[in-house]
């Protein structure tokens, strides 16, 4: 069987983008997101929070392509809807201290409802590309909330999927120790 196509029209084809920080930071992000499916972890972005906060103990997560409600334990549920707040105080084009809010799924018995995650389960996540650091407001964030940082890292955005590094930056007092109060 043979296809014939009608071209009487013109076709116009997008064929390159530019390289900015924000492809950069998407690219990071996407592959955040995938790490997350492949490990694990199930996340949800802290503007999400902002928008939809804690409802009867719980939050919508993402866990690979499912969308799941996970029991968020009373003693930290203050310390998420505060950090949720847009940073720059900002409604219309808000943006926030951390990433992603994270949690172990592959801990449960059942991914599907995360009612059994205790503290030590979730993490603050803030996706880099390169070798990019905390920002300040960031840095003096990370020393005042109770729920563990993790700086996700990934090195090299630009190169082959099968080639790109994720590195999670644990960020503790030691690595806290390297930058001054006054930040």
């Amino acid at each position: 069987m043979e296809i014939s196509y009608n071209l009487d029209y013109d076709i116009t084809i997008m064929a390159r983008i530019d390289l900015t920080p924000e492809l950069f930071g998407s690219l990071g992000e996407t592959y955040y997101k995938e790490y997350c499916a492949q490990n694990g972890w199930a996340y949800t972005s802290l503007e999400q929070i902002y928008k939809n906060s804690i409802h009867n103990d719980k939050l919508e997560f993402k866990f690979g392509f499912e969308r799941i409600l996970v029991k968020i334990p009373f003693q930290i549920q203050t310390e998420i809807i505060e950090t949720a707040k847009p940073s720059n105080n900002q409604e219309v084009n808000p943006s926030f201290v951390f990433d992603f809010l994270a949690c172990k799924a592959y801990a449960s018995n059942d991914p599907r409802h995360l009612d059994d995650l205790r503290l030590e389960d979730f993490r603050w996540v803030e996706v880099k590309t390169g070798m990019s650091d905390l920002s300040p407001n960031q840095i003096s964030m990370a020393k005042k909330v109770k729920i563990p940082l993790i700086r996700c890292r990934v090195a090299n955005v630009m190169v082959r999927p099968e080639e790109v590094d994720i590195y999670w930056d644990p960020v503790d007092n030691e690595y806290l120790s390297r930058f001054n109060d006054d930040h």
